[in-house]
C-alpha cells in the first residue's frame, strides 16, 4: 500500500477501519494525526449520471387513430381509467410535446379483457423531426393491468411517442401510459461546511426536524452541526470508554425511528479490552446534550485482533430493527469467521432494540432463528469488513461496501424484499475472483456477487460508505478520495467516479433533507456533495422530484 503524499504516514495507518492488510503500520492508541490543509478538489472525467425523474405524460397532447372522450385518460396519471379504440389492431396513439424532453423511461399500462399474444411498437420522435422505431414487442404474452417497460438508453430529447398495436387479441386500449424524464447529473461539487473536527468518522441526522447533523469523532465524541455552527459542547463524550485508534475507536451513532419520543440512541465503539460495544445512551433535557452515565450494554462482540472491528450501526426504514456490519476479526487465523455460523464475526446482524425486551430481542424473521449451529443474530454472512452500509430510504434497499484482501474493494446489494441469509462470499471469493487461500474450494453457487468492485489504481487503498442520493449510493476510497456514484438503471448497474477529493475521506452520510455530506478524516472537515443539473446546484434532494427503482439482487458484475 503506497500512503498519500498529503497527509503523513501515521494517518494511513491509524484509520485504514477496513484494510487490515498484514504489512500496514498501526498507530498505537492515543495517537492522533496532525490535520492537513483543505484537500484540492479535482473533477474526474466521466461524470455524467442519469437517474429517472417524474411521469411528465401529463405536458403532452395526446392523438389516436380513433378519437373519442376517453382519449384523454392515456395520459392522466390515473390508472383507474383507461382510452379503448373500440375496435380491432392496428390501432395507435401518440402523445406529442411542444418541447424536447430528455427521457429515460416509458411505461405502458395494458388493459386486455383476454391475456394472449399481442404485438406492440413504440416509435420516438426527436431533434431531427424524425419518428422512429425504439421498441418492439412481437408476439408477446400480455394481460390486464399488465406493465410493458421500455427502458431509453442513453436517454433522449424526444418530442413525441407514438404507441402502434399490431396484433391484439380484442379491442386495443391502455389503462395508462407513462414518460419519465432524466435529470442529467453531469458535475459534483464538494463544498466544505466546517472545519475543526477531531477525526470525523460519521455524519448524520436523528430523523426529528431538528435540522443538526451529528457528527461522529474517532477518539470518543459526538458532536452537534448546525447551520454551519459547531456546539461547543460535544452531544455526548465517551473518550474515557473508547480505546483508539486505528480500526478501534468510536465508530457509529443510530437514531431509533421515534427518536423524537424514546429520546434514546445507539453507538458502537471499541471498549477497553478491544471489543466491539453496542451500547443505548439517553439524552437529557438539553436536547444537544446527552448523558454519557445513562449507558445501556445490550452486545459486546469479543475481538480476537485489533482490525476488522466492524462497528456500522444503522436502523432499517422498512422493520425498525438495528442492523450491525461485523468484521472477521482480522488475522489470518480469522479469515474463517465470515462462513462460520456459530460467531458474530464476519456478518451482517439484526436485532430488535426498541421492544423492551433486555438487553434486546431477535425477530422472528430473521433466517437462521430456528437453524442448529447459527447465531440468532446473523441475518447476512460472508463479510469481511463492511463499513458505512447504507439504506436508501425510498426503496429500503441496502448498500454493503465491504474491504477487500488481495486488491479488490467491493459493493453488495440487497433487494428491499430479502428474507435475509445471503452469503456474500468472504473469504471464498472476493470482489470478482475466487480468493487466494489455498485451502478453500471456489465455489459461487450459493453465494450473492457484488454489484460493483474496484481495484487499488489510482492510490485506493479501502472502501468507504455510504449514502444514497436519489437512487444513486455513493462512496468514496479512503486513500485516493475518489468519490463514485452507483445505480441501477437500464437493467443494468452503471457507476461513475463523480469527483476526487484528493484526501482522506473516511465516510459520507445524509441530513433529514436528503443533503450528503463527506467526512474528511485528517482535515477534519465536513464537506457537502451537491450535484449539478444543467449548470444549477442542487443545494438539496428535495429539489428535484425523482424515483428509483429497486432492482431484485444478483450476480452478474459490472465494472466501472
Amino acid at each position: 500500500m503506497k500512503a498519500l503524499a498529503t497527509f503523513p504516514l501515521v494517518l494511513f495507518a491509524a484509520f485504514l477501519l477496513a484494510a487490515g492488510l498484514s504489512h500496514s503500520v498501526r498507530a498505537q492508541s492515543g495517537d492522533a494525526p496532525t490535520p492537513t490543509v483543505t484537500p484540492t478538489l479535482t473533477p474526474t472525467p466521466q461524470t455524467y449520471m442519469v437517474v429517472q425523474g417524474e411521469n411528465i405524460a401529463a405536458l403532452g397532447v395526446v392523438e389516436a387513430s380513433a378519437k373519442n372522450p376517453e382519449l384523454g385518460h392515456v395520459n392522466d396519471g390515473d390508472v383507474g381509467t383507461m382510452w379503448t379504440a373500440q375496435d380491432f389492431a392496428p390501432q395507435w396513439f401518440s402523445i406529442e410535446f411542444d418541447s424536447f424532453h430528455l427521457v429515460s423511461k416509458i411505461e405502458l399500462v395494458v388493459t386486455q379483457s383476454e391475456a394472449g399474444l399481442t404485438t406492440h411498437e413504440v416509435w420516438l420522435g426527436d431533434d431531427s423531426l424524425s419518428t422512429t422505431p425504439y421498441k418492439r414487442f412481437d408476439n408477446f404474452h400480455t394481460e390486464d393491468g399488465q406493465t410493458l417497460e421500455i427502458f431509453v438508453d442513453p436517454p433522449r430529447r424526444i418530442n413525441r411517442v407514438y404507441v402502434l398495436t399490431r396484433q391484439s387479441k380484442g379491442w386495443v386500449g391502455w389503462y395508462e401510459a407513462r414518460v419519465f424524464n432524466a435529470i442529467e447529473f453531469s458535475e459534483w461539487q464538494l463544498n466544505e461546511m466546517a472545519s475543526g473536527f477531531e477525526l470525523p468518522v460519521q455524519a448524520t441526522h436523528a430523523g426529528d426536524g431538528s435540522g443538526r447533523l451529528f457528527v461522529v469523532e474517532h477518539k470518543g465524541r459526538i458532536r452537534i452541526l448546525k447551520d454551519g455552527v459547531i456546539n461547543d459542547e460535544p452531544f455526548l463524550d465517551v473518550s474515557d470508554r473508547v480505546k483508539c485508534c486505528g480500526e478501534q475507536g468510536l465508530f457509529n451513532i443510530a437514531f431509533p425511528p421515534k427518536y423524537i419520543d424514546s429520546q434514546h440512541f445507539y453507538v458502537s465503539y471499541t471498549n477497553a479490552a478491544g471489543g466491539t460495544v453496542i451500547s443505548r445512551f439517553t439524552t437529557t433535557s438539553n436536547p444537544d446534550k446527552a448523558d454519557p452515565g445513562s449507558e445501556e450494554i445490550l452486545l459486546t462482540i469479543p475481538q480476537p485482533n485489533m482490525n476488522h472491528n466492524g462497528g456500522s450501526i444503522a436502523f432499517s426504514p422498512r422493520d425498525g430493527y438495528l442492523y450491525i456490519g461485523s468484521g472477521d476479526g482480522g488475522n489470518i487465523e480469522d479469515k474463517q469467521n465470515g462462513q462460520d455460523p456459530n460467531t458474530l464475526l464476519g456478518k451482517i446482524l439484526r436485532i430488535d432494540v426498541e421492544s423492551g425486551v433486555k438487553p434486546y430481542g431477535i425477530p422472528a424473521s430473521n433466517p437462521f432463528i430456528e437453524v442448529d449451529g447459527y447465531r440468532n443474530e446473523i441475518w447476512a454472512l460472508g463479510i469481511r469488513n463492511p463499513w458505512g452500509f447504507a439504506f436508501d430510504r425510498q426503496t429500503d434497499a441496502l448498500y454493503i461496501p465491504d474491504a477487500g484482501e488481495t486488491g479488490r474493494e467491493e459493493v453488495n446489494f440487497q433487494s428491499a424484499d430479502s428474507l435475509g441469509g445471503e452469503n456474500y462470499g468472504w473469504p471464498v471469493w472476493e470482489g470478482n475472483y475466487c480468493s487466494e487461500f489455498e485451502h478453500l474450494t471456489c465455489n459461487v453457487v450459493d453465494l450473492v456477487l457484488p454489484v460493483s468492485v474496484y481495484g487499488r489504481a489510482q492510490g485506493n487503498c479501502v472502501i468507504v460508505g455510504g449514502a444514497v442520493l436519489s437512487g444513486i449510493f455513493l462512496y468514496a476510497d479512503f486513500c485516493s478520495g475518489i468519490i463514485w456514484g452507483l445505480q441501477y438503471k437500464g437493467n443494468r448497474w452503471q457507476s461513475a467516479q463523480i469527483i476526487n477529493a484528493t484526501a482522506a475521506i473516511s465516510s459520507i452520510g445524509a441530513d433529514e433533507t436528503g443533503n450528503v455530506y463527506a467526512t474528511g478524516y485528517a482535515s477534519g472537515t465536513i464537506y457537502r456533495l451537491v450535484p449539478t443539473v444543467k449548470g444549477e446546484s442542487l443545494e438539496q434532494e428535495a429539489a428535484v422530484q425523482m424515483s428509483f427503482e429497486a432492482p431484485c439482487s444478483g450476480q452478474t458484475i459490472y465494472l466501472q
